[in-house]
């Protein structure tokens, strides 16, 4: 009997190397259609600003902030940690007279704001105003110190394309943000404004108890009064040095406006002086006025002598956060020019600060 033939070797070969080939002609077109459709939607902005025609929600700050930076319209930059978060920018841009964007980082160390506030000036040489934060928690650290547990997309900061696989054929991205932008588009919604932008007031509950919950009163008080050692003062030089200093110098065209957030008085019992740590805190501050105030194009702000703010925890969601109101308050005296510190008012701003906090009646905001 005769025996049939399976086919010939180079038959077999030649079938192996269409499969091949159209295995990897279909892989590589799947990738050029994904990686097309990232690049012409690009929810982070990162090759282009919003495209005509598509709805962006502005939700994701430390992916879509350099994006925003470089392709955006603007001459003034809002910045800063949570503090600055619930701020608008239609409010800035009328009292300022800018045309401003909104790029904050939630939990940010001074070194990441400044780079960020870098960035934009490379990007933008007709940036005119900068405002930002000025966190007293974040002031006595190390001037490198950055928000490990923040995400860190460096492929969307630097200028290495190679790199940008991690964003045109990034799962999320594409099922994710770029599938988001679509159904927004398709629900006929508008694109969020910087007003809306990583504004979560209106999700938060406000108020005491609210407060109190996250922080109750502290079971033990330290009687020990910690000072501001030589190396908390260095920390204080340097963070402000590298991260605000440096830069308000080398850009003496641009005006900024910094501002020490008014965190509420549970914070001054709670953090400061059931720690012993009120002298240190305050000799921090009144360091970091001292060598703010003598560079000519920074205006620095602070608020904390502010009982009706600080001292009504309705004003509050936790020791920190002040409310949406209190922010636009903040904003609208900054634009006129109030609550400034200068080398003429610190000495006496410091002084009723002190006096209001160490002889408050901590007691009285746990009771019923």
């Amino acid at each position: 009997m005769k025996r049939m033939e399976t086919g010939s070797p180079s038959g077999r070969h030649m079938d192996c190397r269409k499969w091949l080939g159209l295995t990897l002609g279909l892989t590589a077109a799947g990738l050029l259609a994904f990686g097309g459709l990232v690049a012409a939607v690009d929810p982070f902005f990162h090759f282009h600003g919003p495209a005509e025609g598509l709805s962006y929600a502005l939700d994701s700050e430390r992916y879509q902030n350099d994006g925003i930076s470089r392709h955006f319209t603007y001459d003034a930059v809002m910045t800063g940690t949570s503090m600055t978060e619930n701020f608008k920018a239609s409010q800035f841009d009328r009292l300022f007279g800018v045309q401003a964007i909104k790029i904050p980082f939630g939990g940010a160390s001074y070194k990441e704001v400044d780079q960020a506030v870098r960035r934009a000036i490379s990007y933008n040489p007709g940036i005119r105003i900068v405002m930002r934060s000025l966190d007293g928690s974040f002031l006595i650290q190390d001037k490198d110190a950055w928000n490990e547990t923040a995400p860190r997309p460096d492929y969307l900061w630097d200028s290495n394309i190679f790199n940008d696989v991690n964003y045109i054929w990034n799962k999320e991205v594409i099922f994710g943000n770029v599938k988001a932008v679509l159904a927004r588009t398709r629900a006929g919604e508008e694109s969020m404004s910087f007003d809306q932008y990583m504004n979560w007031a209106p999700e938060k509950e406000w108020g005491r108890e609210a407060v109190l919950r996250t922080y109750p009163e502290p079971s033990e008080r330290f009687a020990a009064e910690n000072p501001l050692t030589e190396e908390d003062a260095r920390m204080v030089r340097e963070n402000l040095e590298q991260n605000v200093i440096a830069t308000a110098r080398t850009n003496p065209d641009i005006l900024f406006y910094c501002f020490f957030p008014p965190y509420s008085v549970a914070y001054w019992d709670s953090e400061l002086a059931a720690k012993g740590d009120m002298g240190r805190q305050l000799a921090a501050l009144r360091l970091a006025a001292s060598l703010l105030t003598e560079v000519e194009n920074i205006r620095l702000f602070a608020f904390d002598d502010l009982t009706d703010i600080t001292c009504n925890l309705d004003n509050y969601m936790d020791v920190l956060h002040y409310s949406e109101a209190v922010g636009d308050q903040l904003v609208e005296w900054m634009a006129a020019g109030e609550h400034r510190l200068t080398a003429e008012n610190m000495d006496g701003y410091f002084a009723r600060v002190e006096e209001l906090y160490r002889g408050f009646d901590y007691a009285s905001l746990y009771g019923e």
